[in-house]
């Protein structure tokens, strides 16, 4: 409500140009997609079991699932060449640390 006062856009909830339906779908997926994000990491902790692994992993496919959307969708297209490989070089990090955790994980 304050950025409504900061941005004076209090009108956009009844423009007749805004795309209320539009709106309230990507909010209802984005509404199902946090709520599969519980199912799904309960999911994987009884596999995984309740040590610390189990939320690293969930918290790192967060990151990674964020990070290769916001790849796809460009939106890292107009930043620096050093920025984009730092943004890379962050999600190869991610993606050896799953594989580090999933093999310790694999000699219990």
């Amino acid at each position: 409500m304050i950025l409504n006062a900061r941005n004076k856009n209090f009108g956009d909830y009844t423009n007749k140009n805004t795309p209320i339906l539009r709106n309230i779908i990507c909010s209802a997926l984005v509404g199902l997609t946090w709520f599969l994000q519980f199912f799904f990491y309960g999911m994987g902790e009884s596999r995984l079991g309740k040590g610390p692994s189990s939320w690293i992993l969930h918290m790192a496919f967060i990151i990674l699932v964020a990070n290769v959307w916001s790849i796809v969708l460009k939106e890292w297209k107009f930043v620096s060449k050093k920025t984009y490989a730092t943004v890379l070089s962050g999600i190869l990090v991610i993606v050896i640390s799953v594989l580090v955790v999933g093999h310790g994980n694999s000699l219990k």
